[in-house]
């Protein structure tokens, strides 16, 4: 009965959601179960990359179908804008190290501390642009190949490793994602994108809010094998007919500065 229950359940949440903020995993046999705590606890990472950013940040909160819907829309996690041109595009959970490097060039991977990861820094070499981007490599320190993160930032004196990220043309303010976010957005601009966000907070580098949301991912084999995790099986528990379950939660963090967006990050955060 439980079984019966729990397949009813899935159903119906897939179809609550829209296609397109999973369109990257039902397109390869995979389904998705939102998680449906009452509170949901979110302790974010300092980001170690910054002047003073030796913080983690949490809060408790309800999440509604609409926050889910906003938060995993696929359509924030494509980063257009990157390369000379500008018409180059990167993807969180997505894009590989090797990836980041064809388009923007070599640069030597930072370690800068905390939950295992290392990073990408680049800044924009435009005369007058400002602009810091951070990619964060996910499985450090034994894969470190896929993008779990990118960082955008307008201000590059906010950025404490500046002197080890690589100076290139391929960044610039122009950067956005496929939803519409990137730098100089008002915060109404930011509410018809995300919606209000779950938590508010005084930061260093200006005011931060904070969006997340978890998820449990029943990965198809391919799904697994895509995103670089062949070994995942969902083997059922003797005497039940439960499998453990991988799943993510997703963060979206933007500062803003005089009621303009002045970085934001999407991260993607798996418990394998």
């Amino acid at each position: 009965m439980w079984c019966v229950k729990r397949t009813s359940l899935l159903l119906v949440l897939v179809l609550l959601l829209p296609v397109q903020a999973w369109a990257g995993f039902l397109a390869h046999g995979s389904t998705i179960e939102p998680e449906r705590m009452k509170y949901e606890y979110y302790a974010f990472e300092a980001d170690y990359a910054l002047i003073g950013g030796m913080r983690a940040y949490g809060y408790g909160t309800y999440i509604p179908d609409s926050a889910y819907r906003r938060i995993y829309d696929e359509r924030h996690d494509r980063f257009h804008g990157f390369g000379a041109a500008g018409n180059k595009t990167l993807t969180v959970d997505e894009s590989l190290r090797r990836d980041v490097e064809r388009v923007l060039g070599k640069t030597m991977r930072l370690d800068v501390g905390g939950y295992e990861e290392r990073m990408l820094c680049y800044a924009s070499s435009r005369p007058g642009d400002d602009t810091v981007v951070l990619f964060t490599l996910a499985h450090c320190p034994y894969d470190c190949s896929r993008v779990s993160e990118i960082q955008v930032r307008a201000r590059k004196r906010e950025v404490r490793v500046l002197k080890k990220c690589a100076s290139v043309p391929g960044v610039s303010r122009d950067i956005a994602t496929e939803s519409g976010l990137r730098l100089g957005m008002t915060a109404k601009e930011v509410k018809a994108i995300l919606g209000v966000p779950q938590h508010v907070q005084k930061g260093l580098q200006g005011t931060m809010w904070f969006y997340a949301a978890s998820v449990g991912v029943y990965m198809s084999h391919d799904e697994a094998v895509r995103r670089g995790f062949p070994g995942i099986e969902h083997v059922t528990i003797p005497g039940t007919c439960a499998a453990p379950v991988p799943g993510f939660d997703k963060y979206i963090v933007l500062w803003l500065r005089q009621g303009r967006v002045s970085a934001w990050r999407v991260w993607l955060d798996w418990s394998l």
